[in-house]
């Protein structure tokens, strides 16, 4: 399949156009609705900031952000602080007399309490990271102040640069990404792992070539490497750009040891630095461009590469540009590293999530732009470039390992620890049997009603094992994903009424926390469109985010239920049906396959 440029350039007129109808009618929309039914605009007090977070005080009595989503975040005059004043005035009434704003997001919930430390329950106070510096001095003094928060506005700019650069750019780079055939299929990669020197491999590779492919497999260190590779580089006096879609992927990049000395000699530079990066990194540099620095690192977000990257038309300002994240660019970004850097190095997984896109699925199907929304599985199946695959997973035990790796031809080893904890003591409920010995995943079945997103059966099996894992462990980290938004409210109101909320509980959709880490993860796939929650990739990051134990919770018939199911799928859930799986009836019997 190739693509004209004006093809190329019409799927992002649709994409653009897609954004700006879904914003639009969002803004139309009366702001007392998104607030009390659609749950999608906020009403906060503030309180303070701690540690570079900004922490509010919110209602129980309506919905609460999720953790993990982005919003808008402003002031509005006195009169338009109660929500009684709103009347019939849209989101965008509101936005329009705004006076202080900023993006922030939503990273954890917890339990309010009064100067006596009691507990109030129609409270809870939540914490918001990357803040604009000069929001936060602005209302820092404002104790109580009342700030909305709502939906933000999608990536115009980044699309809008992408699209130019389509349009007019015909330099040999852009020219290499976005003018070749692509075929659907994916070229095995050579395999690494860490009795070899994984930076000079990928470096010395670079001699040869200008742009290499790195897949990272879940839990296999993939920004261990990126931080390893910028220090070598850095060293040889090179000029390194490392590019990813959040910001929260560069600090990480930032926080990586091979990178302590670089960071306090003050050579890793950033755009747009927000409060708690201020905070947590204190020695990272803000700039406000992208000029190369002999020896230096700077990081950047795909909005602000894609911006820089439309006044180049000819030789690259960077020695080196590194695209993190890789999977979640769109092919457009490969040309903009193109641009960027004389040589790049993209690092991502073509086995997880692909790019988010607002256009439908069918739209994208029958326009065939596929390969223009998923750029790294596109440029992977190139005979062109060269394509390596890490395999040595810190995450996964060995016995995950074995179960994830049937997305990777079997190629992953666990190198965790032996001292990781995996067994938690049994309650009275015997809820215990479901956590493996060797951890890794478990199936528990169960009777789910076709079509409901919310079946009740399967809330209380999650709220029991979050009550059984906290009592268990208070410091364990636990995450219940779904692939449904629905499912995931559900989740929330029904665990938060109960247990409350705890900073180390995250209840969120698999499409937000790819990357994620966590201790247990509970997978909750109702029997509603198994389209989606079954879809290969979406399965593979839901169920590969844990370092200790994934319950899968579903429908007792999913195997023989959805005819569709993808192979690697389908061989995943019978060898975990097989070898480890539980049937909970209603009436709350259990039964141990």
């Amino acid at each position: 399949m190739k693509y004209t440029r004006e093809e190329h350039c019409g799927f992002l007129e649709e994409e653009l156009q897609a954004q700006t109808r879904v914003f639009n009618q969002k803004l139309d929309t009366k702001a007392i609705s998104l607030l009390q039914d659609r749950e999608e605009l906020f009403v906060a007090q503030f309180l303070n900031f701690k540690d570079g977070e900004m922490i509010l005080k919110l209602s129980t009595k309506r919905g609460l952000p999720r953790t993990s989503a982005y919003l808008y975040c402003f002031t509005v005059p006195k009169e338009l602080r109660d929500y009684r004043n709103w009347g019939d005035r849209t989101y965008g009434d509101l936005i329009k007399a705004k006076a202080n704003f900023t993006e922030t997001v939503c990273v954890w919930h917890s339990p309010s309490k009064d100067l006596n430390g009691k507990v109030e329950n129609d409270f809870c106070i939540a914490g918001f990271r990357g803040v604009d510096l000069e929001f936060a001095e602005n209302i820092s003094k404002a104790e109580k102040m009342i700030l909305l928060l709502g939906p933000v506005k999608p990536p115009f700019e980044y699309i809008a640069n992408l699209q130019t650069i389509a349009q007019n750019n015909f330099t040999k780079g852009v020219n290499f990404i976005l003018d070749q055939s692509f075929r659907d299929s994916n070229l095995t990669p050579s395999l690494l792992n860490t009795h070899q020197n994984i930076p000079s491999l990928i470096i010395n590779q670079l001699q040869l070539t200008d742009q290499v492919v790195l897949i990272g497999p879940p839990g296999t260190g993939k920004t261990y490497q990126i931080a390893a590779i910028c220090k070598q580089l850095c060293t040889q006096g090179k000029s390194v750009l490392v590019t990813a879609l959040t910001n929260r992927a560069l600090i990480e990049v930032a926080g990586k040891p091979a990178l302590a000395d670089m960071l306090q000699e003050g050579k890793i530079f950033k755009t747009k630095v927000s409060v708690d990066e201020n905070k947590n990194t204190p020695h990272l540099k803000s700039t406000n461009s992208l000029l190369p620095q002999p020896s230096n690192l700077v990081l950047t977000t795909f909005f602000i590469a894609s911006s820089e990257a439309t006044n180049i038309t000819d030789m690259p300002p960077f020695d080196y540009v590194i695209i993190d994240e890789a999977s979640q660019a769109l092919l457009g970004m490969f040309a903009v590293a193109k641009l960027l850097g004389k040589k790049n190095i993209w690092i991502g997984d073509t086995k997880q999530l692909p790019p988010v896109v607002s256009l439908n699925e069918d739209r994208v199907s029958k326009k065939n732009f596929i390969f223009l929304v998923d750029g790294l599985k596109a440029l992977s199946a190139s005979s062109s470039i060269l394509i390596f695959q890490l395999t040595e997973s810190y995450r996964l035990t060995s016995r995950a390992a074995k179960y994830t790796g049937l997305f990777y031809n079997n190629s992953l080893q666990s190198k965790t620890k032996e001292d990781r904890s995996l067994i938690f003591p049994k309650t009275l409920d015997d809820l215990g049997v479901f956590f493996n010995a060797q951890g890794g995943p478990t199936l528990i079945k169960t009777d789910l009603e076709i079509g409901n997103k919310k079946p009740i059966n399967v809330l209380e099996i999650a709220l029991a094992l979050v009550i059984h894992l906290l009592q268990s462990n208070a410091s364990l980290h636990i995450s219940v994903l779904s692939n449904y938004i629905d499912t995931v409210k559900a989740l929330q109101k029904f665990i938060y009424q109960k247990i409350g909320n705890h900073k180390n509980l995250l209840i969120e959709t698999v499409a937000r926390i790819q990357g994620l880490t966590t201790d247990v993860a509970i997978f909750v796939i109702p029997n509603a469109g198994y389209n989606h929650s079954l879809e290969k990739r979406l399965f593979n990051v839901a169920t590969s985010r844990a370092k200790r134990h994934t319950i899968i919770i579903t429908d007792k018939d999913v195997l023989s239920s959805y005819q569709y199911l993808d192979e690697d799928v389908k061989i995943y859930l019978q060898k975990l049906d097989d070898e480890f799986s539980f049937y909970y009836a209603i009436d709350k019997k259990l039964i141990q396959h």
